[in-house]
């Protein structure tokens, strides 16, 4: 196979691809078998279709366009690692030959990661986290959740209200194996300790992302600007159902559109994608990586609840996941 690098823009490139026919040939026989295991004949049982009653029912164009996706699929791998390409998305494939007995030619343009300079982001993150903040519950707060984990287990009187009971060890056994009251009323204030802990990370993890991200001076390209603008509408569009409401009706009621949205959250969503560049490149800076055990591990925890998520989605998903904590804990250490 023949390739040639072309930049065409600041974030898109284009391979063009030259496959010999012989070799393109080859592919007819996989392309015979997928054509006919998509298509039902009467007659016939799927998979086992005729080549010549294939063609006069669907003409040749069926198996020249599994050849086409057979060799495109065989060669992305090839150059990928031949141009060491580091794409956003998949590509989007223009053919320019294809004629019998001779070379398969085709493009693939590719929208690709934005190169970026990385602000001091080791300065950044030890200036945030020198600021240091501590979490601490009041005796208040230990009562308040105290009083929504009876609630959970609240009964009903004669005219049908709700009434709450006392915290007894009969009551407080409900949620363990608690030796006593004040063993339950410690396991609640450190469960909110820790809770506390948990948003304090988080605030600062994003306020570094955030000082990084504001430093970077980059065009981004439209496909990594819709495809954050995609994940947030999806969150959004879950919030809404949890509530028991579907987006459209609530839309309705807020007299604002999904476009109305997306215009609204446009500069979040191009922060946010900064954020992901940047980490990108600081694992990268780094030489952070996520171990094949370790991604292995998680993998198999998600699936387990998880069931109807693919495996390669989980894979890619995780990884991201992994690696990003990794660059967190990285910049945490900057003290």
């Amino acid at each position: 196979m023949k390739t040639t690098f072309k930049q065409i823009s600041e974030n898109e490139v284009e391979i063009s691809c030259e496959i010999p026919s012989d070799v393109f040939e080859k592919e007819r026989s996989a392309a015979l078998n997928r054509a006919g295991d998509s298509v039902s004949i009467p007659g016939f049982r799927k998979g086992h279709i005729p080549e010549a009653v294939l063609v006069q029912k669907f003409g040749e164009g069926i198996i020249l366009e599994e050849m086409v996706n057979l060799a495109v699929e065989k060669a992305y791998p090839e150059i990928m690692k031949e141009h060491k390409i580091n794409p956003i998305g998949m590509p989007s494939v223009n053919v320019k030959k294809l004629a019998k007995g001779n070379p398969f030619e085709f493009t693939l343009t590719f929208p690709t990661m934005p190169e970026i300079k990385l602000p001091d982001y080791k300065k950044i993150a030890k200036e945030v986290m020198k600021v240091k903040e501590y979490a601490t519950v009041t005796d208040e707060e230990v009562s308040k959740a105290e009083l929504e984990i009876r609630k959970q287990v609240s009964t009903k009187d004669a005219e049908g209200k709700d009434v709450v009971p006392e915290l007894t060890l009969e009551v407080v056994q409900k949620f363990g194996s608690f030796a006593s009251i004040e063993e339950f009323k410690t396991k609640v204030r450190e469960s909110l300790v820790l809770d506390k802990e948990n948003r304090i990370r988080g605030k600062k993890r994003m306020q570094i992302m955030e000082k990084i991200a504001d430093e970077i001076k980059v065009k981004l390209p439209e496909v990594l600007i819709n495809g954050e603008l995609e994940r947030m509408m999806g969150q959004f569009r879950h919030d809404i159902e949890q509530m028991g409401m579907k987006l459209a009706d609530y839309l309705v009621a807020i007299k604002k559109t999904e476009e109305d949205l997306r215009k609204e959250w446009l500069p979040d969503a191009e922060k946010r994608s900064k954020v992901q560049i940047a980490l990108a490149k600081i694992a990268s800076e780094e030489k952070l990586e996520v171990s094949k055990e370790e991604l292995e591990k998680e993998v198999k925890h998600f699936l387990e609840h998880y069931k109807d998520i693919p495996k390669e989605r989980a894979e890619r998903h995780l990884e991201v996941v992994l690696m990003n904590e990794k660059v967190f804990k990285f910049l945490e250490e900057q003290k």
